[in-house]
C-alpha cells in the first residue's frame, strides 16, 4: 500500500524550476476538470434533447436548486476550513492527530449536514413556492416530489468533500480531479437507460447515483492510501474547535459570494425578457475558464501554502506569491486578449442556432466582453483567498466576501442603467478588480503578524532539508 507523503518543497521558490511541479499537477488537474466540463457537456445535450425546455425539466431545475446551493455553502467550505489544521497537526504531532483531526470533522460535517438535509425536507412544502412562482399546482408537485431523492446530494457531497480535502493535503490531486466525472457520468447512464419509462424521475435518480457513486470512488482511494479517517467526535480531538471557527467564516462568506449570482439574475430579471439567459451565456466561457484555471492552481497550491505556514517558512511563502503574481498576469493577459478578439466567432460557434439568433450572438458578446477582464483579478482573488484560509484569516475572507456583495449590488444599480445587462457583467469585473486588491493587502498585514508572533520564523530557521522537510511518520 503506498505509504502517505507530504508536499514536496523546493528550498528557492524565486524561479520556474522550483514550481515545475505545482504547475504540471495544475496542468493535469485542469485536463481532469476540462474532461469532468465535457461529460456535463454530453448529459446536458441528452437532457436536453429528450426534455427539452419544458415543465419537467424547469421542475427538476427548481427541485435542484437549493441542495446544490446547500452544497456549495456547506461541503465547499470544508477545505478550507480543515486543511491548514490538518497540516499543522500533521507536521507538529504526526499523521495520526491529524487523522484524528480529520475524523472530527468527518463526523460533524456528517451530522451537520444531515440536520440540514431534514430540515429542509421539513420546510420544502414552504420554501420551493418562493422559488418556483408561476408554476402550477401539477409542476409544483412535481417540483416537490424530485426535491425529495435529490436532497442526497446534500449529505454524499459533503463526505466527499472532507475525503478530497484530505486526499488534496497529501497531494493526491488526481482522484479528487477525477472523481467529481461520475456525477454526470451517473446522470447520463441512469437517464438513458430509465428515462423512457420513469422521465424525468430518471434524471433525479441519475442525478443521486452520480453524487453516490463519486463518494464511492474517493473512499477507495483514501482507505487504498491508508488515510480514511473514522468518524469520532471528541472535544479532546486537537484543533477540532479552531476548525469549526473557521468553517462557519467560511461556509458564511460561500453564502454571500453565493449570492451575488443570485443578485446578478435577479437584477437582470428587471430588464426585460431574455436578459438572464444572455447574462447567463455571456458567462459561459468565462466560467469554463475560470474553473479550468483558477480552480486547478488554487486546488494544487493550497496545500503547498499550509505546509509553508506550518513549518513557519513565511519568506518563501511571499516569494512563491510575488512569483505565481506574476505568473497569472503574463498568461492571463494574453489569454484575455486573444478570447476578446475570437469572442463573437465563438459565442457563434457554440450557441448560434435555430432560436439562438444573431441579435443574440451579438448580445451576449458584448457581455462576454464585460466578463472578460475579471479573469486575472478573479485567480488572484482566488488564490489570495487559499493564502488567508492557510493563515487561519477566514474571518477575513468573510470580510472580503461581504465588500465584495455589496460592491456589486452598488454596482449594477449604478452601470445597468447606462448599459443593461453589459453593466452587471462590467460591475462583477470591477468587483474581482477589487477583491483582489482588498486580498493582498489582507495578505501582507496577515503575514506580518503571524510571522511576528511565531517564535523562530523563517529568517531564524534552518533551510528545508533535500527530502522536502516530510513529517517523519510519512516517511
Amino acid at each position: 500500500m503506498p505509504e502517505p507523503t507530504s508536499a514536496s518543497q523546493a528550498a528557492s521558490p524565486t524561479g520556474i524550476a522550483p514550481q515545475r511541479g505545482a504547475l504540471v499537477s495544475a496542468a493535469l488537474l485542469g485536463a481532469a476538470t476540462l474532461l469532468v466540463k465535457v461529460a456535463s457537456l454530453a448529459k446536458d445535450w441528452l437532457v436536453a434533447r429528450q426534455l427539452g425546455a419544458g415543465d419537467e425539466l424547469d421542475a427538476y431545475l427548481v427541485a435542484f436548486l437549493l441542495p446544490s446551493y446547500a452544497v456549495v455553502v456547506l461541503a465547499h467550505s470544508v477545505a478550507p476550513a480543515m486543511m491548514p489544521s490538518y497540516v499543522r497537526l500533521w507536521r507538529q504531532q504526526g499523521l495520526a492527530a491529524a487523522q484524528r483531526l480529520a475524523g472530527g470533522v468527518l463526523a460533524g460535517v456528517l451530522a451537520l449536514l444531515a440536520v440540514v438535509t431534514v430540515l429542509l425536507l421539513v420546510v420544502t412544502p414552504l420554501v420551493l413556492p418562493l422559488v418556483e412562482i408561476g408554476f402550477d399546482p401539477a409542476k409544483t408537485a412535481l417540483t416537490q416530489r424530485l426535491f425529495y431523492p435529490l436532497s442526497a446530494v446534500i449529505l454524499a457531497s459533503g463526505l466527499s468533500a472532507t475525503l478530497a480535502a484530505v486526499l488534496n493535503a497529501h497531494e493526491r490531486f488526481a482522484a479528487t480531479a477525477l472523481a467529481p466525472i461520475a456525477v454526470p457520468l451517473g446522470t447520463l447512464a441512469v437517464f438513458a437507460l430509465y428515462q423512457e419509462p420513469y422521465g424525468v424521475d430518471a434524471l433525479a435518480a441519475g442525478t443521486v447515483v452520480g453524487f453516490v457513486v463519486e463518494l464511492l470512488i474517493l473512499t477507495t482511494v483514501v482507505a487504498w492510501h491508508g488515510l480514511l479517517p473514522l468518524p469520532r467526535m471528541r472535544s479532546s480531538d486537537g484543533g477540532l474547535g479552531h476548525v469549526s471557527s473557521q468553517y462557519a467564516h467560511v461556509a458564511f462568506g460561500a453564502l454571500l459570494m453565493s449570492s451575488s449570482l443570485v443578485v446578478d439574475q435577479s437584477m437582470a430579471a428587471g430588464l426585460g425578457s431574455g436578459q438572464i439567459s444572455i447574462l447567463t451565456f455571456g458567462g459561459k466561457v468565462v466560467a469554463v475558464v475560470l474553473s479550468v484555471g483558477a480552480a486547478s492552481l488554487t486546488t494544487v497550491l493550497f496545500p503547498r501554502f499550509a505546509h509553508l505556514i506550518a513549518s513557519a517558512r513565511f519568506d518563501e511563502l511571499r516569494a512563491t506569491l510575488r512569483w505565481y503574481v506574476r505568473l497569472i498576469f503574463a498568461v492571463s493577459i494574453p489569454g484575455v486578449v486573444l478570447l476578446g478578439l475570437v469572442s463573437e466567432p465563438l459565442v457563434r460557434l457554440l450557441f448560434e442556432r435555430g432560436a439562438f439568433t444573431a441579435d443574440t450572438t451579438a448580445a451576449v458578446t458584448a457581455v462576454q466582453l464585460c466578463l472578460l477582464p475579471q479573469i486575472p483579478f478573479y485567480v488572484l482573488a482566488m488564490l489570495g483567498a487559499r493564502v488567508l484560509s492557510a493563515l487561519d484569516g477566514n474571518p477575513i475572507v468573510l470580510r472580503i466576501g461581504a465588500v465584495n456583495l455589496v460592491m456589486n449590488v452598488g454596482g449594477n444599480l449604478l452601470l445597468m442603467q447606462w448599459f443593461g445587462v453589459r453593466g452587471i457583467a462590467l460591475s462583477t469585473s470591477l468587483m474581482y478588480v477589487v477583491a483582489a486588491a482588498i486580498t493582498m493587502l489582507a495578505i501582507r498585514f496577515k503575514l506580518a503578524e503571524v510571522a511576528g508572533s511565531t517564535p523562530g520564523h523563517a529568517a531564524t530557521r534552518k533551510p528545508p532539508s533535500p527530502d522536502g522537510d516530510r513529517p517523519s511518520d510519512a516517511r
